[in-house]
C-alpha cells in the first residue's frame, strides 16, 4: 500500500483524492491546502484524512511515500524537488513547471535521486488517444502525416496563465505520445480579445523532424465545447471528438481515392474519388484519471516510469516556452 500525500486541493484537487481513495493499492493520509475553507470541504467528504494548511507536514512525514502536488504552476518545482530530497515520489499536475530552465532541474533532481515523477497529462490515458495509439502502430494509417485539433471554450472566471499555458498541455502530450518524437520547429499566433492582458486565443504549428507536422487551435471565446482532433495518413484520416460517447468517439475514414486517376491515360477513364470505408474505432471504456492514478501507483511499485514521466512533461514545457517566445516575437 503507498501512503499518499496531496498539497493543493482546490478545483482538480478533489478529483485526485478521490481516485487515490479509490485505488486499491494506494490510501491518502494527508492533505494540505492554505485555504481553511477548502480543508474543511475535503475533511467533510473524507473524516479520516488528516488535514493542514501546512506543506510541510506532508514533505516531512516518513510514513507518505508519495507526493500529489496540484497547486499554481510557480510552485511546483519547489515542492516537488523538497519531497523527493524527502524520499517522496511526485505526481505534478500540468504543466510540470513554468520555465523550462525549472524542468530541466525537477527531472535532472529525479534522476538523481531515482525518484518517479509523473505529470497529470491526463489524455494520454484517454481510451480514445489509446486507441489511436494503437491504429498507428497497427499500421492502418500506413505513414502518418499530419495531426490537427481544436480546443475551445470559455476561459475560466479567473486566471493567472493564458490560453496556450492552460490548454494546450493537453494536445501537446498527445501528439508528443502519438508520433513519439519531439518538434523541430514551433511557431504561434496569438490574440487578446476579452481576457485583457492574457492571450485567450491562440495558433500553435509544429514540424517534426520525420516530416510530420501539426496544428492546435486553442480558444476560451466560444460557450460551445469543442475537442475536436484529426489524424490524417498515407491510407486514411481519424477524426477523435472527446465530446462524444465511447461508442463514436473514434472514426476512421478510409482514403478511398480511386487509384485510376494518376493513370497516364486518365483521360480515357471515368475520373471519380469518394470516401472509402467508414469504420467507429473501438474505444475501451475506463475513466482517464483513474488509469492516469494507477499507472503512478504501479510505476511506483515496480520503479518503471509511466508514460507520462518526467521527460514528456518538460517536452511538453519546452514548446510552450517556445511558442510563447514565438506569439511575443521574440
Amino acid at each position: 500500500m503507498v501512503n499518499v500525500g496531496v498539497i493543493g486541493c482546490g478545483y482538480w484537487g478533489p478529483n485526485l483524492i478521490r481516485n487515490f481513495q479509490q485505488n486499491s493499492d494506494s490510501k491518502v493520509v494527508k492533505i494540505s491546502d492554505l485555504r481553511e475553507g477548502r480543508l474543511e470541504f475535503i475533511k467533510g467528504l473524507y473524516p479520516e484524512v488528516i488535514t493542514t494548511q501546512d506543506a510541510n507536514e506532508i514533505i516531512n512525514d516518513p510514513n507518505i511515500q508519495a507526493v500529489v502536488i496540484a497547486t499554481p504552476v510557480n510552485t511546483h518545482k519547489d515542492l516537488a524537488i523538497q519531497a523527493m530530497r524527502n524520499g517522496k515520489h511526485v505526481f505534478v499536475e500540468k504543466p510540470l513547471t513554468e520555465s523550462i530552465v525549472a524542468a530541466e532541474e525537477l527531472v535532472s533532481e529525479a534522476k538523481k535521486l531515482n525518484k518517479i515523477v509523473a505529470v497529470g497529462h491526463i489524455f494520454q490515458f484517454a481510451p480514445a488517444v489509446s486507441a489511436l495509439k494503437r491504429e498507428i502502430e497497427a499500421g492502418t494509417l500506413g505513414k502518418v502525416y499530419h495531426y490537427s485539433s481544436q480546443r475551445i471554450n470559455l476561459g475560466p472566471p479567473k486566471t493567472t496563465v493564458d490560453v496556450l499555458w492552460d490548454l494546450a498541455p493537453h494536445d501537446l502530450s498527445i501528439v508528443l505520445y502519438l508520433f513519439g518524437e519531439s518538434p523541430s520547429k514551433v511557431i504561434a499566433h496569438g490574440s487578446s480579445n476579452w481576457w485583457e492582458g492574457y492571450v485567450d486565443n491562440a495558433h500553435i504549428l509544429m514540424d517534426f523532424p520525420s516530416g510530420k507536422t501539426a496544428h492546435i487551435h486553442l480558444s476560451w471565446l466560444s460557450s460551445k465545447k469543442t475537442r475536436r482532433t484529426m489524424l490524417f495518413g498515407e491510407y486514411g484520416n481519424f477524426e477523435y471528438d472527446e465530446t462524444l460517447p465511447d461508442e463514436s468517439k473514434v472514426v476512421y475514414y478510409d482514403k478511398g481515392i480511386d487509384n485510376r486517376i494518376n493513370a497516364k491515360d486518365n483521360e480515357k477513364v471515368n475520373l471519380q474519388y469518394g470516401v472509402g470505408e467508414v469504420r467507429p474505432v473501438e474505444v475501451v471504456k475506463g475513466e482517464p484519471l483513474a488509469l492516469e492514478v494507477n499507472a503512478f501507483i504501479q510505476a511506483i511499485m515496480s520503479g518503471v516510469p509511466p508514460i507520462n514521466d518526467g521527460n514528456i512533461g518538460m517536452e511538453v514545457v519546452k514548446i510552450l516556452e517556445a511558442a510563447t517566445k514565438s506569439m511575443k516575437g521574440i
